[in-house]
């Protein structure tokens, strides 16, 4: 199956290339050269990274609940 074969597995390929591509940037929430304290003391970019973890935890069990709806997906080998 490729995944730009249908409208579903195109827009969920793009989203998580999307994903991908953002980590890649490098942005400063995500690594940090000089120590930036935040809550309790905890450099910023761990908490960034805590919560892009959760983004794609959740985008992936999206992910999946759109899977099991689909009927190709329903199908068992023996």
């Amino acid at each position: 199956m490729n995944p730009f074969d249908n409208a579903f597995e195109r827009k969920w390929t793009l989203i998580f290339l999307f994903e991908f591509f953002f980590i890649m940037m490098p942005f400063p929430w995500f690594y940090d050269l000089e120590y930036t304290p935040w809550l309790f003391g905890v450099p910023r970019f761990i908490y960034c990274w805590l919560a892009y973890g959760l983004l794609v935890i959740g985008t992936i069990a999206l992910w999946w609940r759109s899977c099991m709806k689909r009927p190709e997906y329903q199908e068992y080998e023996d």
